[in-house]
């Protein structure tokens, strides 16, 4: 049994572990996922946390069979989207591309984890100091001034070494794996 099917269990016994450990789970990953639809993080945070809301307080993993992370995408993602039609905005690229994407959250749990190990090899394997750059602005959601004053460099240099790993790792990836990365730039 997978940690998500144990979670899951918990969710269905009515368990706040359950809510706590998805939420640890997931909370970052679609934040970042959400940010794909949505231009501010804040905006992404609150849209993500009022899923998990409407997640628990409705039940809805009740219904769920096979895996919560399709369902959880996907309800960010509507969510993001009815968020932006509220708004009337022009979706432009990003949306398109972030359409795409959704493909990879229908991976099976073994593949899903298969990939992410790829991608976290791939970016062991990146030289020491675009490794720390990339991971501390697409990881940890720093901006690029914090990370150039911690490293003391200008903000073009880690716009540089950032765009350097992206291409690094576009190379190395595959297309689907790849893919898994831009949900969290």
């Amino acid at each position: 049994m997978t940690e998500l099917d144990k979670i899951l269990q918990l969710l269905k016994k009515g368990d706040r572990r359950g809510l706590e450990l998805l939420f640890n789970h997931f909370y970052k990953p679609l934040v970042f996922y959400a940010m794909n639809f949505l231009a501010q993080q804040e905006e992404a945070e609150d849209a993500v946390q009022e899923v998990f809301i409407k997640f628990w307080e409705g039940k809805r993993f009740h219904a769920i069979k096979n895996s919560l992370r399709p369902y959880l995408y996907q309800s960010v993602r509507n969510y993001c989207l009815n968020l932006l039609q509220g708004k009337k905005v022009v979706l432009t690229e990003s949306i398109g591309s972030g359409m795409d994407m959704a493909e990879n959250e229908y991976l099976d749990e073994s593949e899903w984890n298969t990939r992410i190990d790829q991608l976290y090899k791939a970016i062991d394997r990146l030289p020491d100091r675009t490794r720390e750059i990339f991971k501390r602005i697409v990881l940890d959601g720093k901006r690029h001034k914090e990370v150039a004053e911690e490293f003391e460099i200008s903000v073009t240099t880690v716009k540089t070494l950032l765009a350097r790993a992206l291409a690094v790792l576009r190379a190395e990836l595959n297309e689907k794996t790849y893919s898994i990365l831009l949900l969290f730039v």
